[in-house]
């Protein structure tokens, strides 16, 4: 089974919906986690409010260290882009380079690529403590040439943002 990082309800974005990021000690855990959601009539003990299940595996890039529990939030800014079909490596050494220095302006919780079939994805987590700590550290990681990563955005062909905040019961606050 998985060990659940965090839980988040959607603020800005498609509403009403429920995040749950955890981490799976293989893919053979996160394979049989699958399969006990798509049988289970009540997956998480909400199922009143659930219009649907989806999941998507991710790797974090090889810069990135472990989630951790913790006080970090609450607002999770949860950005997916599609990534063509290559380049990935190249998107991942831009963004080496830089993520270090904008994790001092604000902590980037993880950057991630998916894992799976269809179209390739990046997903990015930046934890704030307001909308305004969020717009100050956006303002200086641009003035500063850092954001976006120089380089980073060529391989790029969507771009998605949400806020979200963490629940009550989240280990990510």
């Amino acid at each position: 089974t998985g060990r659940a990082l965090g839980a988040f309800s959607c603020e800005f974005g498609q509403l009403n919906r429920f995040g749950i990021l955890s981490v799976y000690e293989d893919a053979k855990a996160l394979a049989a986690e699958r399969a006990r959601l798509m049988e289970a009539e009540d997956p998480y003990g909400i199922g009143k409010y659930l219009a649907g299940v989806q999941s998507t595996a991710y790797r974090p890039f090889g810069f990135c260290p472990p989630i951790e529990p913790g006080d970090h939030g609450p607002f999770y800014e949860i950005r997916t882009y599609t990534h063509g079909p290559v380049g990935l490596e190249e998107t991942e050494a831009a963004w080496g380079k830089v993520v270090p220095r904008r994790s001092e302006i604000s902590p980037v919780l993880s950057v991630m690529a998916s894992i799976e079939e269809g179209p390739r994805r990046m997903l990015h987590i930046y934890p704030y403590r307001s909308i305004e700590e969020r717009q100050k550290a956006r303002a200086q990681a641009s003035k500063e040439g850092i954001w976006p990563p120089p380089g980073g955005s060529v391989h790029l062909t969507g771009l998605s943002n949400e806020l979200w905040l963490a629940t009550p019961y989240s280990d990510l606050k």
